[in-house]
C-alpha cells in the first residue's frame, strides 16, 4: 500500500529545507504549537518583568541605557536561558508531532498533548537542566552559543525516543556537535528568527509609542504585550526547528531514513524509538 506524503522528508535536508520541513510541521500543528507558545511566552514575561524593571529597562530601545550595566547584564542572560527552557518544553511537544509526520501519519493535537503529558515531567526536569546550562554560559558569553546549539536536540530525543532527561542531553550532545553542523544550524535558525523578531517587537513597540498617549505603565504594557506575540510564532517556529532537525540528524548520522525504508519493504511496523542504527555517518 502506498505511503501517505509525510511533512518532513525522510532524507537528509539542506538548511533550507530544513526550515521548509519546520514551517510546514508549524502550519500541521499550527492551532496547538501557537497556543502552548503563547503561554509559555506569557509566563517566560512574568518572569522577566519584574527584573528587567529593577534593571531599568522596559524592553525597548532604551534596553542599552540602564543605569546599572552589571544587572542589566544578568537580567539579558537570564533572558537567553528561559528561552532556552521555552524551547525544551516546547520542543518536547514538537517532538510527539514530528515523528508521526516523518512517517506520513500525522495525530490530532489531543493525542499530541497526551503524549507530552506523559512525558511533562522529565520534560520539565530538561527544561531545569537547560537552563541551568545556558545561564552560566551566558553570564560567560561565547559558551553559550556552543550550549544553545548542542543541546537543542535534547527535547524531541526525550520525546521521539523515550528517554529520560539525562540520556536525552547526552544523545543532543552526541549528535548535534557532529561537525558542528547540528550546532551551527540551530543557532543560524535562531539568528533568522531573532532578527525577525527584534524588527516585529521594536518596530511595533515603536510605532504604538507615537500613537498612544504618552504613559510609563502604558508604555511597557504594550511593549511586553507586542513581545510575547513575536516570541510566540517565533518559539513555536524554533521549537519545530529544533524537531526536524534532531530527526533529520539522526538520518545523517545514523541512517534512519534507510532503516524506516528498510523496515516498511520487510512490513514491520516502524517505532523510531527503537530503529536499528546504522552507525555510519554521513557527510
Amino acid at each position: 500500500m502506498e505511503q501517505p506524503s509525510p511533512v518532513i522528508p525522510l532524507r537528509p535536508l539542506t538548511f533550507g529545507e530544513l526550515l521548509d520541513a519546520a514551517v510546514q510541521l508549524l502550519r500541521t500543528n499550527a492551532r496547538l504549537l501557537l497556543i502552548a507558545a503563547f503561554v509559555l511566552a506569557v509566563c517566560e514575561q512574568a518572569v522577566l518583568f519584574p527584573l528587567r524593571a529593577a534593571a531599568g529597562v522596559d524592553g525597548t530601545t532604551d534596553v542599552f541605557t540602564s543605569d546599572d550595566g552589571g544587572l542589566w547584564w544578568l537580567v539579558f542572560c537570564v533572558g537567553l536561558s528561559t528561552e532556552g527552557v521555552v524551547l525544551a518544553l516546547l520542543g518536547g511537544l514538537t517532538g510527539a508531532a514530528a515523528g508521526p509526520a516523518l512517517l506520513g501519519t500525522p495525530v490530532p493535537a489531543r493525542d499530541l498533548l497526551r503524549q507530552w503529558g506523559r512525558r511533562a515531567p522529565a520534560l520539565l526536569l530538561l527544561a531545569l537542566a537547560v537552563g541551568l546550562i545556558l545561564l552560566p554560559s551566558a553570564v560567560v558569553a561565547l559558551p553559550w552559543f556552543f550550549f544553545f546549539g548542542a543541546i537543542g536536540l535534547a527535547a524531541p530525543a526525550l520525546v521521539v525516543d523515550r528517554v529520560g532527561p539525562g540520556r536525552a542531553l547526552t544523545r543532543s550532545l552526541n549528535l548535534a556537535p557532529v561537525g558542528m553542523r547540528g550546532v551551527a544550524i540551530r543557532l543560524g535558525g535562531y539568528g533568522g528568527w531573532a532578527a525577525i523578531r527584534v524588527a516585529i517587537g521594536w518596530g511595533t513597540s515603536t510605532l504604538l509609542e507615537t500613537v498612544l498617549p504618552h504613559d510609563a505603565l502604558l508604555s511597557q504594557i504594550t511593549t511586553v504585550a507586542v513581545w510575547i506575540l513575536a516570541n510566540t510564532v517565533v518559539y513555536a517556529a524554533l521549537a519545530c526547528l529544533d524537531a526536524v532537525l534532531y530527526l533529520e540528524t539522526r538520518m545523517r548520522v545514523e541512517g534512519l531514513d534507510v532503516a524506516v525504508g528498510r523496515s516498511r519493504r520487510l512490513g514491520r511496523p516502524v517505532d523510531l524509538a527503537h530503529t536499528a542504527l546504522l552507525g555510519s555517518v554521513r557527510r
